[in-house]
């Protein structure tokens, strides 16, 4: 029987305690993580030790394990998986991806159907600087006037697909989870290119009061890493964003993306 420990976060996400990813998940461990990510959007598991293999293994849980977009940082032998680093190499070239700071967004909006899971393992983690935060989308909805909510109820984005040459995607600015049903707003703005139905002027106005509206630091966790950190989170109904790192302070993770399931309409 395993003996774990959750702590749940005040603004979204629950920390874990005493399971060992390194080791099959029994069935109580797999429904823990499973109910957890369907609750509170966000998964923090401590103190893991994970070889690549074991990564995988876990992101299949969530979802089917995708290339990432930047082939250039993908691991050569595990190609699902990308190196995420501000390091350099010798030239003071990157060898890993690094995530514009402090522009919230959810992974692969632009692409036609965005992940459904994200995983990001610490393998070295900087002493200070380089934090993820996280917006809580549920709560962003349910906190909209009223007025706005009916407004946007059958509106779509438009955003520059990530595939040069090929046509725009366009997503519901209001999501439905897959398991809870509960509504949850969909709002980037970078790549934006409009709204369905609506002027581009006051369309990019719109997005820009949702997204403003989104980031609002009550619906904000940040966390601040350790080595061996395991964070798994519902990619559709979050945002996230990198914060500054110092080039003296290195952090190293890994990420995994998962199919996304949710129906593009």
């Amino acid at each position: 029987m395993s003996f774990f420990e959750t702590n749940v976060l005040q603004f979204l996400g629950v920390e874990i305690r005493g399971i060992d990813c390194s080791k099959p998940l029994n069935f109580q461990e797999s429904c823990l993580l499973l109910d957890n990510f369907h609750q509170y959007h966000l998964l923090i598991i401590k103190e893991q030790q994970l070889t690549e293999e074991k990564l995988i293994q876990i992101s299949q849980l969530f979802g089917e394990p995708v290339p990432s977009l930047l082939p250039s940082y993908r691991l050569e032998k595990f190609p699902v998986i990308t190196k995420h680093t501000n390091a350099k190499d010798t030239n003071k070239s990157p060898i890993g991806a690094m995530a514009p700071e402090d522009v919230y967004h959810s992974d692969s909006y632009f692409s036609a159907n965005p992940s459904k899971a994200t995983l990001l393992y610490s393998l070295k983690s900087p002493a200070y600087g380089g934090e993820t935060c996280f917006a809580n989308m549920c709560f962003a909805y349910e906190t909209l006037d009223e007025s706005i909510k009916h407004f946007i109820a059958d509106k779509k984005a438009i955003y520059k697909n990530a595939y040069i040459n090929q046509p725009p995607v366009a997503h519901p600015l209001v999501r439905v989870h897959s398991v809870t049903q509960k509504k949850a707003l969909f709002a980037n703005i970078h790549r934006a290119l409009g709204i369905d139905a609506l002027e581009k002027n006051e369309a990019l106005s719109l997005l820009e009061e949702l997204y403003e509206h989104a980031i609002n630091p009550r619906f904000i966790y940040k966390h601040k890493w350790q080595d061996g950190d395991l964070l798994i989170w519902n990619n559709p109904v979050t945002m996230h964003c990198a914060t500054h790192i110092n080039d003296s302070q290195e952090r190293l993770l890994y990420r995994i993306l998962t199919k996304g399931d949710l129906p593009v309409v």
